[in-house]
């Protein structure tokens, strides 16, 4: 081998080792609080009335998945804060990856990471919503929050 080749040799390992770093790095697990048990027992479950909240998510989370539900259940904390108090906006992260909640991927037509604003009403849902402009709004925090919170207030002021 001569010196060309031995160049190309570690120079093609040091890019493959960083570009492994860098995909763990943006594709690594993230554990989530906050899910209802009660969503993973089956798919004939009831909320308490009002909206609920959700965001989806698989097992691997990128940075702007994670980024989406923080933002988003912030935004929902400070618009609704009051509604959260008196029990008529909640809030779940739930892992539609999960085989106990596979159900939610037909029911929603969920495709990737998402939130889906629900409506419950005599404890049987009546309408829904799914937020996937979550990810064209992202980059814009001031748009983002007021999407998601327009999300809310859509169902929040059904009769």
């Amino acid at each position: 081998m001569n010196s060309k080749q031995i160049a190309r040799i570690v120079l093609l390992s040091v890019v493959a080792v960083a570009v492994g770093a860098w995909a763990m790095r943006e594709f690594r697990s993230s554990t989530v609080e906050g899910t209802d048990g009660d969503l993973n027992s089956s798919a004939a479950f009831t909320r308490p009335d009002g909206v609920t909240v959700i965001n989806f998510h698989g097992d691997k989370r990128c940075r702007t998945c994670i980024g989406i539900g923080k933002l988003a259940k912030q935004t929902v904390d400070e618009e609704f804060a009051d509604e959260e108090k008196d029990d008529k906006v909640r809030w779940l992260q739930i892992n539609y990856e999960e085989p106990s909640n596979a159900h939610f991927v037909k029911e929603y037509g969920l495709v990737s990471s998402t939130v889906v604003v629900t409506l419950w009403k005599d404890g049987k849902e009546v309408k829904w919503n799914r937020l996937d402009g979550v990810w064209d709004h992202f980059g814009d925090e001031p748009i983002f929050r007021a999407y998601v919170a327009q999300g809310v207030r859509e169902l929040l002021n059904q009769p």
